[in-house]
């Protein structure tokens, strides 16, 4: 088996570790507060990157890096971790200004944000094909977000300022959530370059990450409102939210920067870009969600470009 489909299987599982994560982050966050499981799921996402890097990692790796080396790498993490949490703290706002199918295509957009670094940080070059596969895969993204016409009747709008003002904070918010996911993975890949290793690079920034919501959490108490009695009712969900972070943040992260190790960042990302569509694909088999016929108009785009990618 050659090393690039080596990456292209590590994308894949990575594509359906996050898409299985974000129904169950849609069904828990339906019974708790997004700030009071957002903590808890780092908690459970340490613990679980820290058994991974054990199982996978080697820490020895460390002993062979200079002082200088270890501070790169320490400040790469730490950026990594810090970015991701403020992505997730900004997805979370812009969720409450706007609604999901206009901020789920919008953070999107991150792919830019990381070919972009991509470019100028690590020398990676850009191809025709993954311009084009990428923008037919991000197309069908769009297609896939467009309201019905029974959900566009059935909105309820209040006062015309407050929407507009609304609507363009959460598209801030939204394109700021895109932009810092984009820096989280690229710092990601950083300390991955200076290492080898993903597995205790992920154990390191998501333990920045909990970190900073910690000490948030003193100043906003409802970070830590998932470990206060009055909530053990829903510590089911929370769990379940906490296992789903262990599995994608923890996990699906990790093989991801592997598989860009493998295949390159730029088009690793791009291949990520499917993960909506494998998402609507689990919510309609999983969740019994409405099929819709613009699924298939998105399905014959995610075709199209992903042959333009691999085979153009």
């Amino acid at each position: 088996m050659s090393s690039e489909l080596i990456g292209y299987i590590l994308t894949l599982d990575a594509i359906f570790t996050w898409a299985l994560a974000s129904l169950v982050y849609k069904w828990g966050l339906g019974k708790t507060e997004p700030k009071a499981n957002l903590f808890f799921r780092l908690c459970c996402t340490s613990l679980g990157t820290f058994i991974f890097s054990l199982i996978f990692g080697n820490y020895l790796i460390l002993r062979n890096l200079n002082n200088s080396e270890v501070l790169a790498y320490l400040i790469a993490c730490l950026i990594s971790g810090l970015s991701v949490t403020i992505g997730d703290l900004l997805y979370y706002m812009s969720l409450k200004k706007i609604d999901a199918s206009r901020t789920y295509p919008l953070v999107q957009i991150s792919l830019l944000f990381v070919i972009f670094f991509s470019i100028f940080l690590f020398n990676e070059e850009i191809t025709c094909s993954i311009v084009l596969g990428g923008t037919l895969i991000l197309s069908s993204v769009f297609i896939l977000s467009i309201r019905d016409k029974s959900e566009k009747i059935n909105v309820k709008r209040s006062l015309k300022e407050r929407i507009s003002e609304d609507l363009i904070i959460g598209v801030l918010l939204a394109i700021g959530t895109a932009f810092f996911w984009a820096i989280a993975y690229v710092s990601f890949n950083q300390a991955r370059i200076l290492t080898g290793d993903v597995f205790i690079s992920n154990f390191f920034r998501v333990g920045f990450g909990m970190i900073a919501i910690a000490v948030l959490g003193i100043f906003q108490r409802e970070y830590y409102a998932g470990f206060k009695k009055e909530n053990r009712i829903n510590l089911k969900y929370f769990l379940y939210i906490g296992i789903a972070g262990m599995l994608s943040l923890g996990f699906a992260d990790a093989i991801y920067i592997k598989a860009a190790e493998i295949n390159g960042l730029i088009l690793t990302s791009t291949f990520t870009a499917n993960t909506p569509m494998v998402q609507q694909i689990l919510s309609i088999l999983i969740l019994k969600e409405k099929f819709r016929k613009r699924f298939i108009v998105a399905i014959i785009l995610i075709i199209i470009g992903n042959y333009v990618i691999l085979f153009l």
